[in-house]
């Protein structure tokens, strides 16, 4: 009998210890799979603005939210009035700091160039602070362009 108790104390430890390890495999593989599963952590945690002016519509992201000092991302789609991309532009995009007293002017254009649907460039923000984001497109041989701050961290 002292030997059946013991045997039975022993599958019991052994049920508990396995239900244990079940649940944290289970737990553990369940927060891998929603920590990879939710995509470039990029693309949730954009910085994003939308403007529209002359009918176009601009939507713009930075890779990053804030936008921090150094290299960030910038992505433009644009859209016509119908809602159609705009794939065949020139556009340019400058950022600047506003004038400060005592300071060299922080002023910086670049191209951005076409990727897939939406124009692509990366904006070296070398101080943190306010900055300006002009965005320029040419379409169709008309300049169109939209202004938004960022404050850099």
């Amino acid at each position: 009998d002292g030997g059946a108790r013991l045997e039975l104390w022993q599958i019991r430890s052994y049920q508990l210890a396995m239900n244990f390890y079940i649940r944290t495999f289970t737990f553990l593989a369940f927060a891998f799979a929603t920590v990879f599963s939710m995509g470039d952590p990029c693309e949730s945690a954009d910085y994003r603005v939308r403007k529209k002016t002359e009918g176009i519509i601009f939507d713009i992201a930075i890779n990053r939210n804030p936008p921090v000092l150094g290299d960030n991302e910038i992505r433009i789609e644009i859209k016509d009035p119908q809602g159609h991309p705009v794939v065949d532009a020139e556009v340019l995009v400058n950022y600047y700091m506003p004038p400060m007293p005592n300071m060299a002017p922080m002023n910086y254009t670049i191209p951005a160039s076409l990727s897939g649907k939406e124009y692509r460039a990366v904006m070296d923000l070398i101080m943190t602070g306010p900055w300006n984001i002009v965005t320029r497109a040419r379409i169709q041989g008309r300049w169109i362009r939209v202004v938004f701050p960022i404050d850099v961290r």
